[in-house]
């Protein structure tokens, strides 16, 4: 039995890493825009859909197609941003929301009059392959999926805190009026992190697609998954992300194995609540920064 618990926490640490990145790219848009992105999930549903129809049309690796998917959604972001988060800053919160939950509807609804809600899936040469470590094996699709996900979040982690455009994206996360007043482009770092954010998505598609289907309905639970590793790890805290992701995978996992796949959601919601309300900030936030 320790065994297969070891086994259960390994490989849950590893789709833990996959959902930090997932929910990074959210706290990038929402830490610095202050827009709450309700089509989150819908973004990494059509991220999805890009690396599933760049395998097939174009006979790609699914983990090549990052290379494409991960520009074009970074593009992607600038254009969310000029047509429709550019007008909504000044706008009140539930307009916002409304804004945010009907670009989510338009993209849900468009994906299944194009594709309908067949679920598709790729395939690479390592599907079914493991790693066999002593008594434990590990999936490569999981292991790979998660070294790009880690590459990408160590990538993030140097651009934010050694670069001059990481300087002045987490001084308007944390003062946007002095960094405003001190010579920064609000607007480019703006439409910069709505594409950051949104490259995210389209990597971690890229490292879950081979293990996981997509359909259209697909990005409301992935919008609901972020949004609570985001509150969880903490508000601005991208650590706390790669911390929340990892617990609410090891809970979907254990509770899965002993108890019902059906049981997950309430799990980590029941954990989520418990936490939130010893440590409303989340585990590594700050009561400063969730004002």
């Amino acid at each position: 039995m320790l065994e297969v618990i070891l086994q259960l926490i390994l490989s849950a640490t590893f789709t833990g890493i996959i959902y930090a990145l997932m929910a990074i790219g959210l706290n990038l848009i929402f830490g610095v825009v202050r827009v709450i992105n309700f089509a989150h999930g819908e973004f990494l549903m059509l991220a999805m859909y890009a690396t599933y129809w760049l395998h097939r049309g174009l006979g790609l690796d699914p983990y090549l197609t990052l290379l494409i998917s991960a520009p074009l959604f970074f593009g992607l972001g600038i254009a969310v941003h000029l047509g429709i988060i550019r007008h909504l800053l000044t706008a009140p919160e539930e307009s916002q929301l409304i804004a945010t939950f009907g670009l989510a509807f338009a993209l849900r609804y468009g994906a299944n009059l194009v594709w309908s809600s067949e679920h598709r899936s790729v395939t690479t040469p390592v599907s079914a392959k493991v790693l066999e470590i002593g008594t434990i094996t590990i999936d490569y699709p999981h292991l790979i999926g998660a070294g790009i996900a880690a590459a990408l979040i160590v990538i993030l982690f140097i651009l934010l805190y050694t670069t001059f455009l990481g300087r002045a994206i987490r001084a308007i996360a944390d003062q946007p009026t002095a960094a405003l007043t001190a010579g920064i482009n609000v607007e480019r770092i703006y439409y910069t992190a709505i594409g950051l954010g949104l490259a995210c998505v389209a990597v971690c598609a890229v490292a879950i697609s081979p293990f996981e289907s997509v359909f259209p309905n697909i990005g409301a639970n992935f919008t609901l998954l972020s949004f609570v590793i985001v509150v969880l790890g903490g508000l601005g805290n991208l650590w706390g992300c790669l911390l929340g992701g990892i617990i609410i995978a090891q809970i979907e996992m254990l509770v899965s194995f002993f108890f019902a796949p059906a049981l997950t959601t309430f799990a980590y919601f029941v954990v989520f609540l418990l936490i939130v309300t010893v440590r409303p900030s989340g585990l590594l936030g700050s009561a400063a920064r969730r004002s």
